[in-house]
């Protein structure tokens, strides 16, 4: 397991992020009964991609919430629904926006659910960083890519478009 990241001071807008890691989202924004989720860019060769908004804690769901005009309410996050979206979508990617200021930001850093069930189960604070979602121009829907820790930088798109 990698060590535990240096406390690292930021701005409100921006997504602590020190070796690839963040905080571990603790809550999601529903709009009704279905959690908050960002547009995806999604091809016929792609695998089924679902992607939900997570947040670590109340002062980053509220930023969110002030750049937003959907009546959405915070819930916790909890294994339950990890597990059971999980065997539910086998073989598909589903992944968590870690504590986005906005809808409308043009990169967004994800994990895994399983990375984000396996910080639950190991009570850890932190969750690897193993996606972006990129809005290009103007566009409202995002393009996923793996994300490269070693790197810090983009591997390709998700799906074989890109590698």
């Amino acid at each position: 397991m990698a060590d535990k990241p240096q406390q690292v001071s930021r701005s409100s807008k921006e997504t602590i992020m020190v070796d690839g890691f963040t905080k571990t989202p603790r809550y999601v924004l529903k709009d009704g009964s279905h959690p908050t989720c960002p547009s995806i860019l999604q091809t016929p060769s792609d695998s089924q991609i679902s992607v939900i908004f997570g947040f670590s804690d109340k002062p980053e769901y509220d930023l969110f919430l002030s750049t937003s005009s959907l009546a959405l309410m915070p819930y916790p996050l909890v294994k339950t629904f990890l597990v059971n979206q999980s065997e539910h979508g086998v073989g598909s990617l589903k992944l968590i926006v870690l504590d986005a200021a906005s809808a409308q930001q043009r990169i967004l850093h994800a994990a895994t659910f399983q990375s984000v069930l396996e910080s639950f189960q190991l009570g850890s604070d932190f969750v690897a960083i193993s996606h972006q979602l990129v809005r290009e121009g103007s566009s409202s829907t995002y393009h996923v890519h793996a994300y490269d820790v070693a790197t810090s930088e983009l591997s390709g798109r998700v799906g074989g478009i890109l590698r």
